[in-house]
This record gives structure tokens, sequence and C-alpha cells, in this order.
């Protein structure tokens, strides 16, 4: 129940910022509404649960209602704990010097100006923090857009010159995204006649949707068909599963297989593409262990490939890059990050948290991309969209 427990924890740190703001929301009706609200919203997360239908599980008639409006309240709270904090010490109350002359058990006089200031910004924050909320609510469910992108690289083969790729990541099949949304991601890539399909990483949260997500993805009809690989949700959700669904799609002579520190050669048109797919870095030990994880990732998974070879790299985390372009990889699709969700004026709000955020980097004669992903794991995006990646090759003169 990470939801639940994030949620609990936000909503306890917003209604401390709040009722320092607006003294109000202390007793009375604001304060059995702000109760009310949050347990409805914990009550949209945990009802499935609590029916023994799992964390991602739905309930039929209120399930996604409930969990949207949970949604929504998250987000309001956690805009409210980040704003509110921020503004908390500019509008501090603080009594005015005590007049000269007066006793010293004379009260000091209160600062009513800066205590109106205090009220109104209290006010007038909710209002902010609903509202921004819901416009990203709004941004976030309304699907993905298909991205065409061109990628120019020097030294390629002219057969390849044309060749195209569609990516899907960060699914998220589960909460909030199911496997009707799937069928549409891959119908889209169907549409764009690419010739080869990737996914890589965090297909599914829920594995109750297992068997129709392999379903979904089954119906790609790309000339080379699909390559995926894992990311860390595949991890946490249950490997063995996922693994066993691939092997099993496998065996019924589908498009779709699943990479884990390997690669798979094309033919297209007489020339050898070679595709790595690498797993994901995860380990109980700490981060500090992943590049050493990654290292070991790229020496398998790059084993036999040749100098003269095209080489397309599959990593679900983008700090893969370095290894990738040392090993040769002209091109890296990755996932992960979301592109934080949020992003003004096309810069990433979060681009800290990563080196690589959301989009193309260059190095050498190596690229890579960084999708915003296809699903989310909570419905909120603000300047990152959610995406269906085309890219075409070409080459560089």
């Amino acid at each position: 129940m990470g939801r639940l427990f994030f949620l609990l924890l936000i909503n306890a740190g917003a209604y401390l910022v709040l009722r320092r703001l607006w003294p109000e929301v202390r007793t009375g009706w604001r304060h059995r509404a702000l109760i009310a609200a949050a347990l409805l919203a914990a009550g949209g997360f945990a009802l499935s649960w609590l029916l023994g239908r799992g964390e991602h599980g739905q309930v039929a008639g209120v399930g996604l209602p409930l969990k949207l409006f949970g949604a929504w309240w998250l987000l309001t709270a956690f805009v409210l704990l980040v704003v509110g904090g921020l503004l908390l010490p500019l509008v501090r109350p603080r009594p005015r010097p005590a007049p000269a002359g007066a006793g010293p058990e004379a009260p000091a006089p209160v600062d009513l100006e800066r205590r109106g200031l205090l009220t109104g910004v209290g006010r007038s924050l909710p209002l902010l923090a609903a509202g921004t909320s819901a416009g990203g609510l709004v941004a976030g469910s309304s699907g993905f857009e298909v991205r065409e992108i061109e990628v120019r690289l020097k030294g390629l083969p002219a057969a390849l010159d044309g060749f195209r790729i569609g990516q899907i990541t960060d699914v998220h099949v589960g909460t909030f995204i199911d496997t009707a949304y799937v069928r549409a991601a891959v119908a889209a890539m169907n549409a764009a006649r690419v010739d080869l399909q990737v996914m890589t990483g965090d297909l599914i949260d829920d594995l109750g949707q297992l068997d129709e997500t392999m379903a979904a993805l089954e119906t790609c009809e790309a000339r080379h068909g699909m390559l995926s690989i894992l990311g860390n949700h595949e991890h946490w959700r249950g490997l063995k599963p996922i693994r066993e669904a691939y092997a099993r799609s496998e065996r019924q002579g589908s498009p779709v297989r699943l990479l884990v520190d390997e690669s798979r050669v094309l033919e297209h048109a007489g020339q050898r593409l070679r595709v790595v797919g690498v797993d994901y870095p995860m380990s109980g030990r700490s981060m500090r262990a992943r590049p050493e994880l990654m290292r070991q990732s790229a020496e398998v998974s790059f084993q036999g490939v040749a100098p003269d070879e095209v080489v397309l790299c599959l990593t679900h985390h983008p700090d893969f890059f370095p290894f990738a372009l040392e090993r040769g990889a002209r091109l890296t699709l990755a996932g992960h990050t979301h592109g934080g969700q949020v992003a003004f004026f096309g810069l990433p709000l979060f681009r800290f948290a990563f080196d690589y955020m959301l989009g193309r980097y260059r190095k050498g004669n190596g690229q890579l991309y960084v999708s915003g992903g296809t699903g989310h794991w909570l419905p909120f995006r603000v300047g990152v969209p959610a995406e269906v990646s085309i890219f075409t090759l070409r080459a560089e003169a």
C-alpha cells in the first residue's frame, strides 16, 4: 500500500502547513471537511486492497472514480505542502516592537498587515493547489501523443536509411492504465508502419492483468516484431510470472521477444542490425553499486558485437548510455524518468534528479533518447505529455 502510506504522509504535512497559513482550518466545518476528504481519498486507494483485489485492482462502478479523486487529493495536498512550505517563512506573523516605555508585561501589538497577508495566502493557496492538480490530472489522463523523431547517424548503411522504430515505455498497466490503452499504443505503432517495435520496461503493475497485457503486445504487426526489456517495476511486482508470460508468448509464436542482458540480430534488406537489451540494475545494496551492475550487464549483453555492426541499445535506466556508447551503440532508447512529468517551457522541473531526464542527447557518434513515458503510475502531467515515439533512421552526410 505504497500510495496509501504516501497519501497519509503528504496529507499530514499539508495539514500542518495549512493550519499555520490559515488558522481557521483547525476547527469547525473546514477542519471536518479536510478530514472527510482525506479519508475518502485514502479509501479510494485502499478499497480494492481491502476487498482482496490487490493494490492495483479495480472495484466495478466506484473503483476508478474513487482512485481519481484520491489522485487529485494527493496532488492537491502535495502542492499545498511544497508551495505552502516555501511561503511559510515569508508570511509568518511577527509582533511589532513594543512602544517605548511599555512595561515588561505589556503584550506586543500584532502586525495586522502581516496577519492580513497570512490570511489571504492561506485562503488562496488551497484554490491554487486544487486548480493546478485538476489541470495536471486532466492532462495526465488524456492519453498519449504520437511523436515523430528523425535520427541522423553518420555512416548508416543505405539499407537502414528510413528504418523505423516504435517505442513504448513506462506503461504501468494497473491503477489508472488498462489493457485497452496498451492495445491503442501498439495500434499507433502499427499505423505508423514501423519496422520494429520496442518496449523499454515498466510494462505492468497489476499482475491480474498480465495475460491481457501480453495479448495486447501480441497485436504487434511490425516486420521485425517487438523486442522488450525489463524495468524496475517488473522486478518489484513479480519478475518470475512476468518472465514466464514472455516465454509462453514466444513459445506460442507471437512476435514479442524479451531481451535480458542479451542481443538479437535482425536482417533488414540484407543489412544486419543488432539490438541489445539490458536488464534493470536492481540490487539490495546501495545505489552506489548501480554503475558496477550496469558495467556487468554491458559486458554480458554486448558480447559478440562486431566493430562494423549497427547497434541499437534498449535500456530502462538512461544512465546506461555511457556504457552503451563505449561499446559502439549508435542509438540508445530509454525510459524510467517519465520526463519528471512536469516541465515549463520545455525544461523538466525535476531535471536535477537524473543526468538524462528527457529527450535527445548526443555524444560522439552515439545518441540517446529518453521518452517521457507512454503511461504513468499517477495521472499528473504538465508540459510532458505521454508519448508513443516513432524514430526514423537517416544517414547523416
